[in-house]
């Protein structure tokens, strides 16, 4: 009876997490799994150990967890985290996996399945519980992102640099178009540029006299400052990325410049990390959805779970594609759309050309395919 009672004592003190006396050096469990969500103050988990129940959710500080992790490596043989990934980069993944735990990061998504409640426990439970149904083999439990190399981090953040300049400007340039609607100029043009400058600067003295046309100016000449200011470091960083890919490749394929290789390169990292043509796809997010049940069958608009900025540059290489390369055997199918079809049907032309130019590209990439198999001609 007392050798029962012990027993019990002992699985109480496991399911609680509390740490059991064992012989040095032993370590107890076989497995602890953790589901972890992070922010930049703390950090939510949850723990499961062996097959046992999910322990209550706890929260730390990112010093204090790191430390916490330590200490599950001297209490089993392997430890598995999982974490979304997020603003706060993959920093964690690389500390855990230095400490020797083995570290999984996760697309970000919505996991409190409907409910209108939403907390940081709740996700650390959820994470953990797709995490233990992930290490029974089901594949769909989690969507793993691939995690780059700090080399790769670091080299595609200067294209992101690049495109945060280019939407900054376009935000002042709105700026100044606004003040000027506000004057009943409903069509103030490139009102940046010097010429159409001083046209709209006349038009408002002669509407609303002097008296108006200082601050107005005023105002306008703060916007157009910052407008050249951020036009000065994207020809910079433009440059930069050119050079780059000229250095790396002599030869380009016509109609992709040295900056959308280079944009495309970076935002990818490594083209040997797709095993198949649909991984290429669907890493576009230029796949179409559907959402059918039955009898019923709906085709949807693409699904955009992929990474955003290499969408926008094969979209726009995409619309080039029928000026530059005629004879690109994935246009001969949709070369009528472009040239007699609506505007509606030359965009899910473009959308569509954009997934195939990824996978040929993958091809060239990988040394699968050469540039003329598939009828694209290489610039003089």
């Amino acid at each position: 009876m007392k050798q029962t009672s012990t027993q019990t004592s002992r699985k109480a003190s496991q399911r609680r997490g509390e740490k059991v006396s064992t012989p040095a050096g032993q370590k107890v469990h076989e497995l602890i799994k953790l589901g972890v969500d992070t922010h930049g103050g703390q950090y939510t988990f949850a723990r499961m150990i062996d097959h046992q129940g999910m322990q209550p959710p706890q929260k730390l500080s990112p010093d204090a967890f790191v430390t916490f992790l330590q200490k599950q490596l001297t209490l089993a043989k392997h430890v598995v985290m999982v974490y979304e990934a997020g603003p706060y980069g993959f920093a964690l993944y690389r500390q855990a996996s230095e400490l020797g735990i083995e570290c999984l990061v996760c697309a970000p998504e919505r996991l409190s399945r409907g409910r209108k409640r939403v907390n940081d426990k709740i996700d650390a439970r959820e994470l953990l519980s797709r995490l233990d149904r992930h290490l029974a083999g089901n594949d769909t439990a989690l969507r793993l992102v691939r995690v780059p190399s700090i080399q790769q981090e670091i080299s595609r953040r200067k294209a992101r640099e690049r495109n945060t300049y280019r939407k900054e400007r376009q935000r002042w340039i709105s700026r100044g178009r606004s003040l000027l609607h506000t004057l009943g100029i409903s069509r103030p043009g490139r009102w940046w540029e010097l010429s159409r400058h001083q046209e709209l600067m006349k038009l408002i003295q002669s509407r609303y006299g002097q008296e108006v046309l200082e601050p107005v100016q005023a105002e306008l000449d703060r916007n157009l400052e910052m407008i050249r200011l951020l036009e000065k470091k994207l020809a910079e960083l433009t440059g930069q990325l050119c050079q780059s890919a000229q250095q790396r490749s002599k030869e380009r394929i016509k109609g992709i410049g040295y900056l959308s290789s280079e944009l495309l390169d970076r935002e990818v990292g490594d083209w040997n990390r797709f095993a198949n043509r649909r991984q290429v796809a669907s890493y576009t997010g230029l796949c179409p959805g559907e959402e059918s049940s039955g009898d019923t069958q709906m085709s949807l608009s693409i699904d955009k779970h992929g990474n955003p900025r290499l969408r926008a540059v094969l979209v726009e290489l995409a619309w080039l594609l029928p000026r530059f390369q005629p004879d690109y055997r994935r246009l001969a199918r949709w070369k009528w759309v472009f040239e007699k079809g609506g505007k509606a049907m030359r965009k899910k032309a473009a959308v569509a050309l954009a997934r195939q130019l990824a996978v040929d590209l993958w091809r060239i990439k990988t040394g699968r395919a050469k540039p003329q198999e598939l009828g694209l001609k290489l610039a003089a």
